[in-house]
């Protein structure tokens, strides 16, 4: 119970060590008095940047902004926030597009909003509910569409957009973009729209290629000795959703000794992964799952770290430590612990 509740506090303590870092890159921030002050800026969840700017001077000084503080605040090449005010407070609201209709979101303890607005038309929210509710006795899934209406309502000087506009389900970054970019084109002869929103693939498969040694104690029928393993490891990345959190998955081969004769066996982890996504040395850890073939699995808890040799390739150094599990994912004894240098493909 010791050991269990050891790991289970160094998974935690691992993980909220690893998000409490900070993420700075390049920025600016605009004052009330129209200035443009350069440095670095916190790169933070869409929460947390929707109520505050943590900014760092040309000089490392940082100093937290408001928006009661500034007037916009950008990434260099990415997200450009600008105040607005929402039920009488005034927001960081990212700016999606600029033309002749602009689109904004942000994020609060509710959820996701989305907000538009144009010349000599104040800002308005796209509303939008989903779930279930009770109709006669049944329960019954519901989706709100008066965002449909408002979008109809303020691009009815373009006819043609009005039954596309009835295929907007749910108002997100990549349909309301498109939207707006092609009613700016429809009505708007003069200058093209600006889009802020930095574009991302869906998702993204990042390669390792991995060797290393295991050990394997009190594990079965298994000889407790040294055994190589090398493997290939897929981390599933979907950088519009998260820029830090992977799904970790592959194959890793051995030869083991099992009473005596080796025998071959393929692990495939299953698990949840966090990469810090700056710097030269970026920790990571994960947990979850592994499969062995032929059949077995293990609870796993790896930590390590990438650095980085080039923009694209990155050296790997990780620790796992595999346990019995006792439900599911939840530890046990301890029966094997490793040791993996790897070569982790950025593209």
């Amino acid at each position: 119970m010791k050991l269990k509740s050891l790991i289970l506090f160094g998974l935690l303590f691992s993980i909220g060590v690893l998000k409490a870092q900070t993420d700075y890159r390049q920025g600016f921030i605009l004052t009330h008095t129209g200035d443009t002050i350069y440095g670095e800026i916190d790169y933070r969840s869409d929460l947390l940047m929707s109520s505050l700017c943590r900014f760092k001077d040309r000089e490392n000084a940082i100093k937290e902004y408001s928006p009661d503080d500034i007037t916009a605040y950008r990434f260099v090449d990415g997200k450009y926030y600008i105040v607005k005010e929402i039920n009488n407070e005034k927001v960081f609201l990212e700016f999606l597009i600029k033309g002749e209709i602009n689109m904004y979101y942000m994020r609060d303890k509710i959820g996701d909003h989305y907000y538009l607005d144009k010349v000599d038309v104040p800002l308005i929210e796209l509303p939008y509910e989903e779930g279930t509710k009770y109709l006669n006795g049944e329960e019954v899934s519901f989706e709100t569409t008066k965002h449909i209406g408002i979008l109809k309502y303020y691009m009815q000087d373009a006819p043609g957009f009005q039954s596309r506009i009835n295929s907007i389900k749910r108002p997100e970054h990549k349909n309301l973009i498109k939207l707006a970019e092609d009613y700016h084109k429809a009505v708007c002869d003069g200058e093209q729209c600006i889009i802020y929103e930095k574009s991302t693939p869906l998702i993204n498969i990042l390669p390792e290629f991995i060797v290393g040694v295991s050990r394997y104690t009190n594990f079965d029928a298994f000889n407790d000795k040294l055994y190589m393993h090398t493997g290939l490891i897929g981390h599933i990345w979907m950088p519009s959703t998260s820029e830090k959190m992977y799904f970790r998955t592959g194959v890793l081969f051995s030869q083991l000794e099992y009473y005596g004769q080796k025998k071959n066996y393929y692990k495939i982890p299953c698990q949840i992964e966090y990469i810090y996504p700056q710097g030269i040395f970026r920790p990571r850890v994960s947990y979850g799952l592994n499969f062995y073939i032929p059949g077995y699995q293990s609870v796993s808890l790896d930590i390590g770290a990438n650095i980085k040799l080039s923009e694209t390739f990155f050296l790997s150094a990780t620790a796992d430590i595999e346990f019995d599990p006792s439900v599911i994912i939840v530890p046990n004894s301890m029966i094997c612990h490793s040791f993996n240098l790897g070569l982790f493909v950025k593209f």
